[in-house]
């Protein structure tokens, strides 16, 4: 079965489009002998103006112009006090914080080279001895610690001529000029001497 609505509407379309451009050119037409009789145009204009909207019907559509090329051309506002405020606030605000970081990035490469250089002391420096048996029991804040060093660290350390320091956890035995070098470096450091008898 053959579909023949597809067929009426084309033949519908076709005789309506040359209807209308029958239409249109008579309209075009008369209005040029209109403007020929009044003696507005010459004949040589009007077969000008006909070749011309042929070359213009043939013509590719030009190519729409950038929003961007508008937006240069504009003016620009002068911004109001308010937002010139909040904009230089805004920046003021992130140059604090850029500084704030920096100056906590610096402080924390300084007290991790001053780490280094007390561990590096106190591994060169440390007096403890492996097979220690006397307990020395000393205090910080409340909590009780101790450490095993011999007979003669014990009686040093009552008298403070030994001091104890802390490197990963464990407690160290060192000397008072071991213990005076880490103060230099880090005064903050917890050190634990006796006072001298």
């Amino acid at each position: 079965m053959v579909d023949f609505r597809g067929r009426e509407r084309l033949q519908i379309f076709l005789s309506s489009f040359y209807f209308y451009s029958k239409i249109y050119l008579y309209i075009m037409s008369s209005l040029r002998d209109q403007l020929l009789k009044a003696g507005l145009v010459t004949k040589e204009q009007v077969k000008k103006s006909e070749t011309t909207s042929k070359r213009t019907a043939t013509r590719k559509p030009q190519q729409k112009l950038s929003k961007k090329k508008f937006t240069k051309n504009k003016p620009k506002k002068e911004p109001s006090d308010l937002e010139q405020f909040y904009r230089e606030r805004a920046t003021a605000e992130n140059k604090e914080r850029q500084q704030a970081k920096k100056a906590k990035e610096a402080a924390a490469r300084l007290k991790k080279e001053r780490n280094i250089k007390i561990s590096k002391i106190i591994n060169e420096n440390t007096l403890n001895i492996d097979n220690a048996n006397e307990r020395y029991n000393f205090v910080i804040g409340t909590a009780v610690k101790y450490v095993y060093v011999t007979p003669e660290q014990l009686e040093k350390l009552a008298k403070g001529e030994l001091a104890l320091s802390f490197l990963k956890g464990k407690c160290r035995v060192i000397s008072l000029e071991t213990a005076q070098k880490i103060r230099e470096i880090d005064p903050k450091r917890l050190l634990i001497q006796q006072d001298p008898i």
